[in-house]
């Protein structure tokens, strides 16, 4: 459904959808990222604390 506002022009037009600038994409994939980049930051940090293997490599 989302993918139908966004491709046809006269649904987009409705909901007044503009394409994001190159800066907007920019901010965009950054607050992405934050979330993975915490995430493994917290894995590190209980593996170190408290000796627990969240995630083991396969050898």
């Amino acid at each position: 459904m989302q993918i139908i506002v966004v491709v046809v022009p006269q649904i987009a037009e409705i909901f007044k959808l503009v394409p994001l600038s190159n800066t907007q994409w920019m901010y965009t994939i950054i607050i992405s990222v934050i979330p993975l980049v915490i995430m493994e930051v917290q894995k590190k940090f209980e593996e170190v604390k408290f000796g627990k293997v969240i995630y083991q490599k396969a050898r």
